[in-house]
């Protein structure tokens, strides 16, 4: 017998006649919930990393980058209820699509920019604007928090269910113990001395 601190360890594994059914359920899902946890967590975490830097690298597919004017004049501090980067503000400009025509659209530009002064825009296949695709360091970030995301959402299923599955077994020994005690207390008041 193991005992540390005055418990006995792996007491649910031994032969005793006091061990119950549920407690070697309560064991086993113990151990496929620590399992689940060790394996299952870093594997959903690792794919749903590669696959959150392939979407954010996918975002640049069939984009391409264009030369274009800034039309108006750009203020030189953004809005401070403005959701845009410190050093960056929408503004309007043109483009020279690749048939010849010109194309107007508004884009984020730096802060501060004069009108007819140049800038990069990102387009589609079809010459619309798009946002700039992500770096490959902002991809990275992006799967890291997805993968991160997911490997603490398995965490948080697999624990809550476990728990769930004790408190279940925990239900089911106090109504055996309840049944039993009414067993008890009948054939106690049936005696007669």
């Amino acid at each position: 017998m193991v005992k540390r601190g005055g418990r006995v360890w792996l007491w649910r594994w031994r032969r005793n006649p006091l061990k119950r059914r549920s407690d070697v359920t309560e064991t086993w899902l113990g151990v496929t919930a620590l399992a689940m946890l060790l394996l299952v967590a870093p594997s959903v975490g690792v794919a749903m990393t590669a696959v959150g830097e392939r979407s954010a690298i996918d975002q640049a597919q069939g984009l391409h980058r264009t030369a274009a004017r800034i039309v108006e004049e750009v203020p030189a501090t953004p809005s401070r209820f403005s959701d845009m980067a410190d050093d960056q503000v929408r503004a309007t400009v043109r483009w020279a699509m690749p048939d010849g025509t010109s194309g107007t659209g508004e884009a984020l530009v730096p802060a501060g920019r004069k009108a007819g002064s140049s800038t990069t825009v990102w387009l589609d296949d079809a010459g619309r604007l798009r946002p700039a695709p992500p770096t490959p360091a902002q991809a990275r970030s992006q799967g890291a928090a997805l993968g991160a995301a997911a490997g603490a959402g398995v965490c948080v299923l697999v624990v809550g269910v476990w728990w769930a599955a004790r408190l279940r077994l925990d239900v089911r020994r106090g109504s055996q113990w309840d049944r039993a005690w009414i067993e008890f207390n009948a054939d106690r008041g049936h005696r007669h001395a």
